[in-house]
């Protein structure tokens, strides 16, 4: 019938030709008539509703640019992210991308992170109290008055044991007395009331171990195998030595991971430092003074109050932590003691001249942050040539006035010289020596390691002279001090 109403709707006959094809399928024509004109108005609604519904949908193939401030993944008409909520995450960057993570940096940096060369130590400790059987011990079970049901036998790694008339029975995890009550509980099913006494005649080998992390970043676990660990923190590291020594543990034993010998650590240390470079620290436990030393400590013009530590996870992500070294030398507190790690970068940025009015670098100077004693040569013609002047460190231009001979000396023409690595050259400041006895600040002023004085209108002008004739820059501090040593070598009069 189905097929005759939709045969009659959809092509173009007439009215009698419907009622013949209607006649001839034995339908009622009344009926057939009232059915169809509910048909015709169903498809007529059904027509109208599709179209509303489609001009009500936006179109999803083109869409317009999202307005300034829009986030990318909110429609035009999207309402803007409620403040104080976090959006939607975008999607992770591709590995291997440098991304500065923000949050707890502190806590990322505390933690230490595993590497090749490092060597850990891996402690298992049983719990106190009653000894709890596990894989490989061995156990002695003698059942009175029936001797062909006492047996001896080694708890197999899955923790079973095989006993005679019971078969496989699992022991690990249990106390002595469990484990005895347990086979006398089995054997009671088949012997009157069994007399079971159980002794620990082999226990357990130990699990403690210590291994080296290879290249590939992993240790061989005894008993176990391969095991990676690298990028792991200790606590990391622990856990997965716990879960891959598992089927030998039991569930109260305790296992302990720590650092028994650190791999080779090298720093990169850029900025306001003696000599800025990658250096090997050699110190059981590489601390930022360890760091800075090694550079030949922090310079006069060093900021110790933002004093930034750059790690690259292994992720490829980056973190960095500002660290104040200043305020504890100041009220004498503890210097911070983060622990270095093998490609940390140490940057010591430059101090603001104008806002250090209470930044005392004498302090800094003669504190372990900074090397204790400075090297300053004066070059003198009454001197008879260049002499090299060990001076503390914080000294000032008037303390290295004492290998000067005041009486012979032109105090008014001298000359500090100093090398200035970030431009590679040659920094020269004319001082009043006169003015700075009498106490002129402005002339007295801070020695550094390397400076060079001199002393001699004459002697200046010929150095000067010397150094603008120079178009090569100096590469560093030694070449700048080499420098003036074949000037004295060629020079008459010293």
């Amino acid at each position: 019938m189905e097929k005759v109403y939709f045969a009659c709707f959809q092509s173009k006959i007439t009215s009698r030709r419907s009622k013949l094809l209607v006649q001839r399928h034995g339908i009622d024509v009344h009926t057939f008539q009232c059915h169809m004109r509910a048909f015709r108005t169903l498809c007529v609604v059904s027509l109208q509703i599709g179209v509303f519904v489609a001009t009500g949908i936006q179109p999803v193939v083109a869409q317009s640019l999202p307005f300034k401030g829009q986030l990318p993944w909110q429609s035009p008409l999207s309402p803007p992210t409620p403040q104080g909520q976090s959006p939607i995450k975008l999607p992770a960057p591709p590995p291997g991308t440098e991304v500065e993570k923000s949050g707890d940096q502190a806590s990322q940096l505390s933690r230490y992170i595993l590497g090749p060369g490092d060597a850990i130590g891996v402690v298992v400790q049983h719990p106190p109290g009653r000894y709890i059987l596990g894989p490989g011990d061995a156990i002695s079970v003698a059942v009175q008055r029936f001797p062909d049901l006492s047996f001896q036998a080694q708890i197999n790694p899955e923790g079973n044991i095989t006993v005679p008339l019971l078969g496989t029975v699992s022991l690990k995890g249990l106390s002595l007395q469990q484990a005895q009550e347990k086979i006398r509980s089995g054997l009671n099913r088949y012997v009157v009331d069994p007399i079971v006494t159980m002794s620990l005649v082999g226990q357990r080998p130990e699990l403690n171990f210590q291994a080296q992390i290879n290249p590939e970043g992993n240790i061989v676990v005894p008993q176990v195998g391969t095991v990676s660990v690298q990028g792991l923190t200790l606590e990391e590291a622990q856990e997965k030595i716990r879960s891959s020594l598992s089927r030998m543990l039991v569930a109260q034993d305790v296992v302990a991971v720590s650092l028994v010998g650190q791999r080779p650590v090298q720093i990169t240390i850029s900025g306001e430092v003696s000599r800025p470079g990658i250096y090997p620290v050699i110190s059981s436990s590489p601390r930022i003074n360890d760091a800075l030393l090694s550079a030949g400590g922090s310079t006069n013009m060093a900021d110790l109050r933002l004093v930034e530590v750059r790690r690259k996870l292994i992720d490829g992500s980056v973190v960095s932590q500002k660290i104040d070294l200043y305020t504890p030398l100041q009220h004498g507190g503890v210097i911070p003691n983060l622990r270095l790690q093998d490609g940390d970068a140490l940057i010591v940025p430059r101090r603001e001249i104008a806002t250090d009015d209470s930044y005392d670098r004498k302090l800094v100077a003669r504190s372990t942050l900074a090397v204790p004693q400075i090297r300053v040569r004066i070059l003198n013609y009454a001197a008879g040539g260049i002499v090299t002047v060990p001076l503390p460190n914080g000294s000032n231009f008037i303390d290295a006035l004492t290998g000067v001979s005041l009486d012979t000396t032109n105090l008014s023409k001298i000359a500090l010289i100093r090398f200035d690595p970030e431009r590679g050259k040659a920094v020269t400041q004319k001082i009043n020596g006169k003015k700075a006895l009498q106490g002129d600040v402005s002339q007295n002023v801070p020695l550094q390691d390397n400076d060079v004085i001199v002393v001699g209108r004459n002697l200046i002008g010929k150095i000067t002279n010397a150094i603008s004739l120079i178009t090569a820059p100096f590469y560093n501090v030694e070449s700048f001090i080499r420098f003036f040593t074949i000037f004295n070598g060629n020079t008459n009069g010293f």
